[in-house]
């Protein structure tokens, strides 16, 4: 397409309506052409980071939490502290007849029983079935008595926040020692 928009210019003269269509058609090119690079690499997106690593057994979620949820991720150490001070009220984790946890899902008003499942390095929570469908909890993060479990349908998140357990009776995390 270049050759021939070249092949135009040359057989008009200068200055010519001709002349400067075809140097209009070479620009044009050239800036979809870039423009088409940049557009490739935005919806290329950032790379995925693998998903961390979490432990966690039906005998570790059973007993006495707090709950809270959170919206931002710079809310959570807030979160964690609010959701310690419910234990006066604590949201009760049984173990189920089929040996998984009752608990509530969205929406819901009475406990379902529901199961450890992984999928793809992940652990999600839920109904027993495949793991991350809409009515799953993804745990991205059970340490020290601390239990962080978004839910995997976006419109439940939008609703509930990411849910955030923290183990009953269990002391507060020494603060990090900073070094400096």
């Amino acid at each position: 397409m270049e050759q021939a928009a070249i092949a135009s210019e040359s057989a008009s003269p200068p200055g010519t309506p001709g002349g400067r269509a075809a140097r209009w058609l070479v620009g044009a090119t050239a800036l979809l052409a870039i423009a088409g690079c940049a557009s490739v690499t935005e919806r290329a997106g950032p790379s995925v980071q693998p998903a961390p690593t979490v432990h966690v057994t039906t005998d570790e979620l059973i007993g006495n939490w707090g709950l809270g949820s959170f919206r931002e991720e710079a809310d959570l150490p807030r979160t964690i502290n609010e959701a310690r001070r419910y234990c006066s009220n604590p949201y009760v984790i049984t173990r189920g007849p089929n040996n998984g946890v009752m608990m509530y899902l969205a929406d819901q008003s009475k406990p379902s029983e529901l199961v450890l499942k992984t999928a793809g390095g992940r652990v999600y929570l839920g109904p027993p079935g495949p793991a991350g469908t809409p009515k799953d909890r993804q745990i991205t993060s059970f340490q020290d008595g601390v239990m962080v479990a978004p839910w995997v349908d976006p419109s439940v998140t939008a609703r509930y926040g990411t849910m955030v357990f923290v183990r009953c009776g269990q002391p507060a995390a020494a603060p990090a020692a900073s070094t400096g």
